[in-house]
C-alpha cells in the first residue's frame, strides 16, 4: 500500500508547555487560526473529533477523526478516513530547544486514493500546514 507524507516545521519562541496549551485547546482555535477549527471533540486519547479545514475558501472541507495519542507536552496525534481508500495519520511533535520549541507538523496518507489525492493536493496542503504553523507560532509567542 502506497503512503505519502507531508512534513513541515517551525521554531516557536515559546516554551513547549505554552505551545502545547495553544495546540490542545481546540475550542479556541477560531480565535487565532483562520484556517482550521475543531467543530467538536477534545484533545483526549480516544476522543472523536470533527475538523473544518480551509473554512471560507473554495477548498473548505470537514472530516472526522479520532485522537490517538496525547503525550503532553510533546506529541498529539490523530487519524481518520477509510483505510482502504484514503486514510490519514496526523502528528504534531513538539521538542524543547531551551526557551524555544520546534514543532513538526506531519501527516501520512495511505489507501488506494492516496497517490492521486497527494499529487493533486500537495501544494495546497503544504500551504495550509505552513499557515497553521505560522498561526500557532504567533499565538504561542503572544501568550508567552
Amino acid at each position: 500500500m502506497q503512503e505519502n507524507e507531508l512534513r513541515t516545521e517551525v521554531v516557536i519562541d515559546a516554551p513547549a508547555a505554552v505551545v502545547w496549551a495553544v495546540l490542545t485547546d481546540f475550542s479556541r482555535y477560531r480565535e487565532w487560526n483562520d484556517l482550521i477549527e475543531y467543530v467538536s471533540g477534545e484533545a483526549e486519547e480516544g476522543a472523536e473529533v470533527r475538523t473544518r479545514a480551509a473554512w471560507g475558501s473554495p477548498a473548505e472541507r470537514e472530516f472526522e477523526g479520532r485522537i490517538t495519542t496525547v503525550e503532553p507536552p510533546g506529541l498529539l496525534a490523530s487519524e481518520g478516513g477509510d483505510p482502504e481508500l484514503f486514510f490519514g495519520r496526523h502528528r504534531w511533535e513538539l521538542s524543547d530547544e531551551g526557551a524555544r520549541t520546534r514543532l513538526v507538523n506531519r501527516e501520512v496518507w495511505s489507501g488506494a486514493l492516496a497517490d492521486a489525492v497527494y499529487a493533486e493536493s500537495k501544494d495546497v496542503l503544504t500551504a495550509e500546514f505552513d499557515a497553521f504553523n505560522r498561526a500557532l507560532k504567533a499565538e504561542a509567542e503572544r501568550r508567552a
